[in-house]
């Protein structure tokens, strides 16, 4: 059976649009919900820190650790149970990319005792601007280009507020800018994307 390049063009097409609607499907269902969660930890822990400054770091890693721990289980829930037969390539990247995030805090914890940063907001901005980079290597690899510019977007809006807004004010602006992008990404995809 012959086809014509234009048909196959189609079929190819078709395809493409079908993978990028089962990757949008999977993100609404599982990433949405994880964003949406960030979001808000980053809000509450961002106001926390301003309004409670002595104990910001008991607030971040009570909220973080939360997060993280909340995030590990939805995605050893998705991974044990998207798939009904299991494919080892996506065995291997799954495992890949849980080493890769627990390594990057190890290295978040190396950088930091070289670089020994003086002021809390130095502190915050380069773990924020280190966890941004990994959304943005993550998406690159995933073809996630959501994570990709979520991770440009906060950390411009870091460098915004490291470099223009007072130290003071640092907090103020982190939450409703930083964890509304996280929530606001989240949102859009769980009722766009579906």
């Amino acid at each position: 059976m012959d086809i014509s390049k234009e048909e196959a063009r189609d079929s190819l097409d078709q395809i493409q649009t079908m993978a990028t609607r089962t990757r949008q499907t999977i993100a609404s269902t599982y990433d949405s919900g994880l964003l949406i969660m960030w979001g808000f930890i980053w809000i509450a822990a961002f106001l926390g820190t301003h309004f409670f400054g002595a104990w910001a770091g008991y607030i971040w890693m009570v909220l973080a650790g939360i997060g993280c721990a909340v995030t590990l289980v939805v995605c050893w829930n998705q991974f044990r149970t998207a798939k009904p037969i299991k494919i080892p390539t996506a065995e291997k990247i799954g495992w890949r990319l849980f080493w890769f995030w627990s390594l990057l805090f190890v290295y978040i914890f190396v950088w930091l005792s070289i670089l020994r940063p003086h002021r809390a907001i130095q502190l915050n901005a380069f773990i924020c601007t280190a966890i941004m980079f990994a959304y943005v290597v993550t998406g690159l690899w995933f073809r996630s280009y959501y994570m990709l510019w979520l991770g440009l977007l906060v950390t411009c809006i870091t460098m915004v507020g490291f470099y223009l807004i007072p130290p003071s004010y640092y907090c103020l602006w982190m939450a409703p800018t930083g964890g509304a992008a996280f929530l606001a990404t989240g949102l859009y995809i769980r009722f766009r994307w579906r």
